[in-house]
């Protein structure tokens, strides 16, 4: 999985493809943070040209090409897109304003920036700083607020609410998607005009706080509900069922059967240690599987299910824990 990482920060975490620089505290402003990020640029406009003929001494005629503009970077010329004339520029500097905006706090944790593809992407990622403590578990789930902007002409500077740390390309995309499956995301279309969406772009992260309390409301229930050693076996033979009879090969019914042993695995594992007794404990262990132990074809089709598409396996795990708990 290819980073494409030109420049970023990230606050105390080293991100997984181990570039970029490691702060010990987050920046004081978004001055500070773009220039950690390499953002301490700007996307700048020029006109396109066309040869249209030779000049009298032999040099290439140039004209203007009409309706037409080049996205280039302001520090080393470097073009990175040709868009129409209607394509406004969301710059470096009005990334950190939006936050601030649809925050309304001046005093943001800037979490991770960054650029990618050699401009032509870019990313600020703010911790909301509300983090979500479940009782019985010490691991908070922290949301945040992102921005990815594309210079490329492919897509709009997007705000999202999102559990995904931006660090690289494929969590850049990854964000973006889920922010798409969710319903989380605000695009901010590089026309004029686009400040005058602030308010609503603060009303789609509202919504999203809502959506994370809600998950918050329905994994203190699930939290308070204790598993007998029993429902944890009856719950496993009904997740991973096995084949009936007559239709089963040896190969599948070993295939199940190391299914079953590795979601078992999983309830006695330190990610769960502290839930292992309670449904949520079952319908975590149960994502854990599904996301990263069942096998994948490629990194692609993992992604896929992870963030991608809605997997209805997760719900049939919640279902079931319902099923189990109510007899």
């Amino acid at each position: 999985m290819p980073a494409n990482v030109e420049a970023m920060f990230s606050v105390r975490q080293m991100p997984w493809h181990r570039e970029g620089t490691i702060l010990a505290d987050y920046p004081g402003d978004w001055a500070e943070a773009r220039k950690l990020a390499g953002l301490d640029w700007e996307p700048v406009t020029a006109p396109v040209y066309n040869v249209t003929g030779i000049n009298e001494d032999g040099s290439p005629h140039y004209e203007p090409i009409a309706d037409w503009k080049a996205i280039s970077r302001s520090d080393n010329g470097a073009v990175l897109s040709l868009n129409r004339d209607t394509y406004t520029l969301i710059d470096h500097a009005e990334m950190g304003e939006i936050v601030e905006a649809v925050l309304a706090q001046p005093n943001v944790k800037w979490e991770t920036a960054g650029v990618l593809d050699r401009g032509r992407s870019v990313w600020c990622l703010a911790l909301l700083d509300e983090p979500i403590s479940l009782p019985g578990d010490a691991s908070p789930i922290l949301p945040y607020l992102a921005i990815t902007n594309r210079h490329d002409g492919t897509g709009a500077c997007a705000l999202r609410a999102t559990a995904v740390r931006i660090v690289c390309a494929n969590t850049f995309r990854a964000a973006e998607l889920e922010g798409e499956r969710t319903g989380t995301t605000f695009s901010f279309v590089h026309k004029s005009g686009w400040r005058n969406r602030i308010d609503e772009a603060r009303q789609a992260v509202t919504g999203a706080r809502t959506e994370m309390r809600r998950y918050a409301e329905l994994a203190g229930e699930l939290l308070g509900i204790p598993i007998t050693r029993q429902q944890r076996e009856l719950f496993i033979t009904e997740f991973i069922p096995m084949p009936p009879q007559g239709l089963i090969t040896d190969r599948v019914a070993r295939n199940v059967e190391e299914a079953r042993k590795a979601v078992s695995l999983l309830f006695d594992s330190v990610t769960n240690e502290q839930i292992a007794g309670t449904a949520y404990g079952l319908v975590q262990a149960a994502g854990e599987y599904l996301d990263h132990v069942r096998r994948a074809h490629s990194w692609e089709t993992r992604l896929n299910r992870t963030l991608i598409r809605p997997e209805p396996l997760k719900h049939r795990a919640l279902t079931l824990v319902r099923e189990i708990t109510a007899t």
